[in-house]
């Protein structure tokens, strides 16, 4: 009865010595990911961005709104402008934004300056979906002597891929709360 014992105890830590060697294959579960190409087609949309934004001024937004999918979002929670006026906008569908791009770009024109809109810091996510996007913005009056950060904030994006490539399916603009604009220069 000893005997059979010990068979089974050695039988068994035979067992399981060579199950802690013996690799299960384990069901990976597959994470999202781009390839390079689908990075640089990416930033390529936010370049596309900037330039249409601050430069498509003489057109009819069309150029502003190649940047999105059809059924596309903008919100921008709000801000206070230069005139001390609480702006929110919330824009669905190319109809909107051409509405919403040719509105600023009139803004623009009344007030006689230019803006640029500088990115930095832009960080992309894979999701299942496509990716996610996010960068910071600073934006500047060009027109001013000297020049001058408007404002700033942080883009929060969902990016898809189209049969015409990358595209914004929504952005949402959130500005910086503690920013105020024509700080002096230097630590306060």
């Amino acid at each position: 009865m000893v005997k059979r014992g010990m068979i089974v105890v050695v039988i068994l830590m035979v067992l399981m010595g060579g199950l802690a060697y013996w690799q299960v294959p384990v069901a990976q579960v597959s994470q999202p990911t781009l390839t390079p190409q689908d990075y640089m087609e990416i930033r390529q949309l936010y370049a596309n961005y900037v330039r249409a934004t601050d430069m498509g001024g003489g057109g009819d937004g069309s150029d502003y709104v190649a940047n999105f999918t059809e059924d596309a979002e903008f919100e921008q929670p709000g801000r206070v402008d230069a005139s001390g006026e609480f702006i929110r906008t919330q824009v669905k569908g190319h109809d909107g934004l051409k509405k919403m791009i040719t509105g600023f770009h009139s803004t623009l024109k009344k007030n006689g300056w230019s803006s640029r809109h500088t990115y930095s810091g832009l960080h992309i996510i894979p999701t299942a979906e496509g990716a996610k996007g996010s960068v910071y913005a600073l934006i500047f009056n060009v027109t001013a002597t000297p020049p001058f950060v408007d404002h700033s904030g942080v883009y929060e994006d969902t990016l898809v891929k189209t049969t015409s490539g990358w595209k914004f399916k929504k952005r949402m603009f959130k500005p910086s709360g503690s920013y105020e604009p024509a700080m002096p220069l230097g630590l306060p």
